[in-house]
């Protein structure tokens, strides 16, 4: 059953969506947790619980009482509520949704793949591990792709992380220029694969944003130092390390055409948050002036920094996934601030789908009517045309991220 719909100035219902930054899954790991938790999981604070591997019975109890008076949960019920035809009650909503999932689970989220017309999803490999291949997430997607290659569904894009890539060679207990070998093999490696569409780091979680200028003999001398103490996870030595193997990172980029997609912003509770901020990557990205580089998370909760350093650097791009969908009554204000200082062109949708296949569609209908409103009110106020703003609009949606990452829509 479709939700209902209210009449738009600005509609964007016919426009496809490519979302630029998400997680895969596997079918079999969503069945096996518990049905009755799936609406906790939606939330951005049931999401994070999960991602950072916390246990506590007493957060987890905690995450599900606060549930009832998050927006976002509340908006995400009444609208599947319409969707699968149920009461917008939890257990009834949650009866239905069980029904579904369980009757034929990759079915269930193809349709909902297919309902909000998301045509093409760009997945970060770092999370869950061990990583969801390519294969296995379009498989679970309901995605088929036929001997001619005709896809049907959504198409998956790959992000290559390289923080596993470092923990596994951590783990051969290798000299620093076997090490920075290995290292550079990886990002070769993965960039023959033409699906491949750009590389991903979350510093940010590791030893912070504020990436140095380290010299080839000092990341040798802290890697010495960083393994001789265990491979401590502080901003000692092997912040030298990560700086530094950042910076090859960026120039694989430019050997192999790829895009930098860099976590900026807050996350879950192992966010080093002193040290996330927009502001704190500028110096990198001053480096970088040339390379496409996307700030992923647009630097929530600063996206006001992120707006500006966009506004200012021609190849700062911003992904506006987390803010979407979790932002809830706050999307509007911020979408309207994004839009009015930074070049169009460079604003990505993503929606950070990292827990259950429910947040894309949700996501997805949540940014697409929040853009109708704001470019609604700026072709009212006479700043766009009618025209103008449905280019916006499409372009936010999906095709600023086509074009940025070489991605071919149907």
């Amino acid at each position: 059953m479709a939700p209902e719909r209210r009449e738009r100035m600005v509609d964007l219902s016919g426009s496809p969506v490519l979302d630029d930054h998400c997680h895969g899954f596997r079918v079999d790991d969503l069945l096996a947790l518990d049905p009755l938790g799936w609406e906790d999981r939606l939330t951005m604070m049931g999401m994070c619980y999960l991602s950072s591997g916390q246990t506590d019975p007493r957060q987890a109890a905690q995450v599900r009482d606060l549930r009832d008076g998050t927006v976002f949960a509340l908006t995400a019920r009444r609208w599947l509520a319409g969707y699968l035809g149920s009461e917008a009650t939890s257990s009834a909503v949650t009866e239905a949704r069980t029904a579904a999932f369980t009757a034929d689970p990759r079915a269930y989220v193809a349709a909902l793949m297919a309902h909000q017309q998301i045509a093409a999803v760009i997945a970060d490999e770092g999370f869950p591990q061990p990583t969801v291949t390519r294969a296995e997430f379009e498989r679970d997607l309901g995605t088929t792709v036929a001997a001619d290659g005709t896809v049907q569904g959504a198409r998956v894009y790959r992000v290559a992380r390289i923080e596993p890539w470092i923990a596994e060679l951590q783990e051969r207990d290798l000299t620093w220029p076997e090490f920075e070998a290995g290292f550079e093999e990886r990002l070769d490696e993965a960039a023959v694969d033409p699906l491949l569409v750009g590389y991903k780091s979350i510093i940010a979680y590791r030893t912070g944003l504020d990436v140095g200028r380290p010299s080839a003999a000092e990341a040798a001398g802290a890697y010495a130092e960083w393994r001789a103490a265990g491979w401590p996870k502080d901003r000692g030595p092997g912040k030298t390390v990560r700086d530094h193997l950042l910076r090859s990172t960026l120039r694989a980029c430019r050997r192999h055409d790829r895009v930098m997609h860099l976590h900026v912003g807050g996350g879950d509770p192992d966010i080093v948050l002193a040290h996330v901020r927009p502001q704190d990557v500028f110096e990198l990205l001053h480096d970088h002036m040339d390379q496409p580089i996307v700030l992923i998370h647009g630097g929530y909760p600063w996206m006001a920094e992120a707006a500006y350093i966009a506004s200012i650097l021609p190849f700062v791009y911003i992904d506006l996934s987390e803010f979407l969908p979790w932002a809830s009554l706050g999307v509007d204000r911020e979408l309207e601030m994004v839009l009015g200082a930074v070049p169009s062109g460079k604003v990505l949708y993503g929606s950070d789908e990292a827990s259950e296949p429910e947040v894309f569609w949700v996501s997805a209908r949540l940014t697409r009517e929040a853009l109708e409103r704001v470019l609604g009110a700026a072709v009212e106020r006479d700043h766009l045309t009618l025209d103008e703003a449905l280019r916006i609009g499409r372009g936010v949606l999906a095709a600023n991220s086509a074009r940025l990452h070489g991605i071919e829509l149907p």
